[in-house]
């Protein structure tokens, strides 16, 4: 089997609700753009990857990954790692670290599913196989709005089955307006379903000093939180590990590492409670694994990063499902038709928990009108509001 082309796949899909806080705020046009990677060969097989660069930078991770398909065309797609050092050599001018890595992601990404697909089994097999059969959801959600809204929300999510939920607790106005969204939160959940927030300080303009930082974290002691998470800008280790020093709350972060060397920064400051990587961020599913037994080795767990869609969200739970000290996996419930209409099959969510998937591959297909369905949009990228 050799690979006959690597090809970018843009789209462009409705996401969210009209008045959904991150929408409103970073996607205004109300879609949001996906870059796939379909790695086709000569007998007619496929795999399918996806980068979360896509988001912010669909026709950038077009031409790049265009470019980098010019040294796979012709060679054997089982040969998974030596592909990617071929890619790592001739980006080691532009790209070891930073969005090419994600770019790379993607296109490491198909290549699992593809090898998977070929040999009958889940991809969580060729990576040292299955160490979970089910893994512990939480429902990632909680953007800011009026409190009705939000305990409908809260509520949905208790009623689904999940036993534990994510809020976001950034743009908010002060001190006392954090504390009342989680106080709040944690009465319509009750004792025993767990809730972390996101302080999200990495997409912050002027992030939180260490201070703050800490003073919010003691201020949110008394919810009896999974943890808080980015509460300061992300390549501010030695802040974190002094946020971590100073409060009983669990410190996470790490889903924008893009690299070894950024995730051995968090490791030696000793930064954090919680690793949480993104495998459609950091190189792939490999160097996914390779950081996770490295949080192994220090006794951290790690929780899955998915804000993908569906053959993101699946390359991330093979990964995971592969990696003994993952304890929690990421499950967006804002409207995303790129999620499920990417699987081939549904995620089995049972009990509060993700079950193994059992498909070949990544369980994830190219359904064939999906262009023609959710047609590239320009403009509609994922924008950070400054202001």
């Amino acid at each position: 089997m050799k690979i006959t082309a690597v090809k970018p796949i843009l789209v462009s899909a409705p996401y969210a609700t009209p008045d959904d806080a991150e929408r409103v705020l970073c996607l205004q046009t109300g879609y949001r753009p996906a870059v796939f990677v379909k790695v086709e060969t000569d007998e007619g097989m496929y795999g399918l990857g996806e980068t979360y660069a896509g988001v912010y930078a669909p026709e950038a991770a077009k031409a790049h990954i265009e470019q980098m398909a010019h040294d796979w065309i012709g060679q054997n797609p089982f040969s998974i790692l030596e592909l990617i050092d071929r890619a790592r050599v001739a980006n080691y001018y532009m790209g070891r670290m930073g969005i090419t890595q994600a770019f790379l992601s993607g296109m490491e990404m198909a290549l699992w599913d593809l090898k998977g697909k070929a040999l009958g089994v889940p991809v969580y097999e060729l990576l040292g196989g299955k160490v979970h059969n089910q893994i512990k959801a939480y429902a990632s959600g909680g953007n800011n709005k009026p409190f009705s809204e939000l305990e409908e929300e809260m509520l949905g999510y208790v009623n689904q089955g999940y036993g534990a939920v994510k809020i976001r607790i950034n743009l908010l106005k002060d001190l006392d307006a954090i504390e009342e969204k989680v106080a709040f939160c944690r009465s319509v959940l009750g004792a025993e379903v767990g809730l972390a927030v996101d302080a999200c300080q990495g997409l912050a303009k002027y992030p939180w000093p260490v201070k703050t930082a800490i003073e919010v974290s003691r201020r949110l002691e008394a919810y009896n939180l999974l943890w808080i998470e980015e509460p300061a800008e992300v390549t501010n280790y030695e802040g974190f590990a002094e946020i971590r020093r100073q409060t009983n709350v669990p410190v996470a972060g790490g889903e924008t590492v893009t690299s070894l060397v950024e995730a051995e920064a968090y490791l030696k400051a000793e930064a954090l409670d919680l690793f949480q990587p993104d495998a459609a961020v950091i190189g792939g599913l490999a160097s996914f694994r390779r950081i996770a037994q490295m949080c192994e080795r220090k006794f951290i767990p790690i929780a899955v990063h998915a804000w993908c869609g569906g053959v993101g969200i699946m390359g991330n739970f093979h990964a995971a499902f592969a990696s003994r000290n993952c304890t929690i996996l990421e499950l967006s419930n804002v409207p995303n038709p790129l999620r499920n209409e990417m699987m081939i099959e549904p995620l089995k969510f049972e009990n509060g928990c993700i079950q193994a998937p059992t498909l070949p591959g990544l369980g994830v297909h190219l359904p064939e009108d999906l262009e023609e369905k959710y047609p590239y949009i320009p403009g509609s990228v994922y924008r950070v509001p400054l202001g």
